[in-house]
């Protein structure tokens, strides 16, 4: 890491330390009368503790009760460069808290008629990202909001493939949704962002909310933030993504929420039918038209995430009782405080968390992560061999996981620190000899740092482990060309 670099982040952690440390909610702040004030109460100094514990530069959250907001407040800094305030203006990048609000602008076309849940897609619009495999031809609206279509999230080259029968089981999408987005946008001859202000943001007064960056966004957006709180550059999106580039604050995703507890836009039975489960994804969780549901007891809860890597945010609500809570972060770390803030506001199980497979804020795997991952990239090698012998005093070697040291060695490659990635790939490879995988990054790291012919010895290891490994096979042929140019 540059000396500049260095300078750069301390200046932001000292920045984003002092404003936590002042352990307030930012101005901005909403509140109905009525209830506000409890909410205030219980609220704030959790959150205020879990931001420090968490590590989160900024939160902004909002609790609906009896099916109308009470209350919204930020929460820390919108950019740890700048020590900007968080408020319940804020605007946040919600990534997939966005397919919601595209489900619900389709169905009030459908509930006019002009657009069908069940008419195959391809009928509407055929999609030429799809080759040689008819079942595109049965895919439905209905299957894209519910994620059984049967595409992967996101595609892993030009082209697009159907990974299973569409309509047999959940995969989620975000794929799906894209391609419903065009066939939509064709029907209707308007593009998303017009769309979901025609039928949604404007009607609910979600003055902030859009799909694409708006100049004012310069001014009132949160900068996202890695799980070492360091500032990452924003996207700003200029084509509209109904499964990802959502951009909203607090308050107006609360007015959404608020509008599916208590349709007006929709008729009550429509919603109910979007709502009602269309297909399992496991015990206590499935899945409707735009939402996932939980079972937390005899309570079955509406909910979604949101994450594009430095933005994470969470929603569930309580149709029944009309109560629900909005986190909105800025920081790679943002679901690892989520669980506690919406326990406090909708007590209960939340299966949800677990499916994600969130590592919570004070679990082993984040701290091991963050002080690994900080110690490679501040002094190297030397960093990771003096903070691996703390970590493993203080933690039982279950905490070290295969997939945990893969992915810590793997983030030091991407930061420049080659050494350090192979210190951390050969305790993975101590502890799990027998995989094939521990082996083909190890030698991937040191083809990083130069030392070829030790790489081919690795990749030719984890081939004896592995024949198919075609990645070795790959790598081992151009090390050689390499080595012999």
């Amino acid at each position: 890491m540059s000396r500049h670099v260095a300078i750069r982040g301390l200046a932001a952690l000292a920045c984003l330390a002092a404003a936590l440390a002042a352990g307030q909610a930012t101005r901005g702040e909403v509140a109905a009368p009525s209830a506000g004030g409890s909410e205030r109460a219980g609220l704030s100094p959790l959150v205020k503790d879990l931001l420090v514990k968490g590590g989160v530069p900024g939160l902004a959250v909002a609790v609906l009760r009896d099916g109308v907001p009470v209350w919204s407040a930020g929460f820390g800094v919108a950019s740890a460069d700048t020590g900007r305030p968080v408020t319940a203006d804020t605007v946040f990048e919600a990534a997939s808290l966005g397919k919601p609000v595209f489900a619900y602008a389709v169905m009030r076309l459908v509930e006019r008629g002009e657009f069908d849940l069940d008419r195959p897609l391809a009928v509407y619009l055929p999609n030429p990202d799809v080759r040689n495999d008819d079942r595109i031809r049965r895919v439905t609206a209905r299957m894209v909001l519910s994620h059984t279509a049967g595409f992967p999230n996101w595609r892993h080259g030009k082209e697009l493939t159907i990974e299973f029968e569409p309509g047999e089981r959940f995969g989620y999408s975000g794929e799906g949704y894209v391609y419903l987005q065009k066939v939509v946008e064709a029907v209707t001859g308007v593009e998303l962002d017009e769309l979901a202000r025609r039928e949604v943001f404007s009607p609910l007064g979600m003055k902030a909310s859009g799909f694409v960056w708006r100049p004012e966004y310069d001014r009132t957006a949160a900068v996202g933030h890695d799980y070492l709180q360091l500032p990452v550059a924003k996207a700003k999106p200029t084509a509209a993504n109904a499964a990802a580039s959502l951009h909203t604050t607090v308050s107006d995703y609360a007015r959404f929420v608020a509008e599916v507890l208590r349709p007006t836009l929709l008729k009550p039975g429509t919603v109910a039918a979007m709502l009602k489960p269309v297909v399992e994804v496991q015990k206590d969780l499935s899945w409707s038209l735009g939402w996932g549901l939980e079972r937390s007891g005899e309570r079955r809860l509406l909910w979604h995430w949101g994450d594009n890597d430095t933005f994470r945010s969470f929603v569930v609500a309580d149709r029944e009782a009309g109560s629900g809570v909005v986190v909105l972060t800025n920081s790679e770390n943002g679901l690892s405080i989520a669980e506690p803030i919406v326990s406090a506001v909708v007590p209960g199980p939340h299966p949800a968390f677990a499916w994600l497979d969130v590592d919570r804020y004070d679990s082993p795997a984040r701290t091991i992560r963050e002080r690994l991952v900080r110690a490679g990239v501040a002094n190297g090698e030397h960093g990771i061999y003096r903070t691996l012998g703390e970590l493993e005093a203080t933690f039982p070697p279950a905490a070290f996981t295969e997939s945990l040291l893969n992915r810590i060695g793997y983030e030091l490659l991407a930061k420049k620190q080659p050494e350090a990635a192979v210190m951390v790939f050969e305790r993975n490879a101590k502890l799990y000899p027998k995989s094939w995988n521990v082996y083909d990054s190890l030698a991937e790291a040191h083809a990083a740092n130069g030392e070829l012919r030790l790489a081919i010895s690795l990749y030719e290891k984890s081939l004896k482990l592995n024949p198919a490994n075609e990645n070795a096979k790959s790598a081992i042929r151009q090390l050689k060309e390499a080595l012999h140019r």
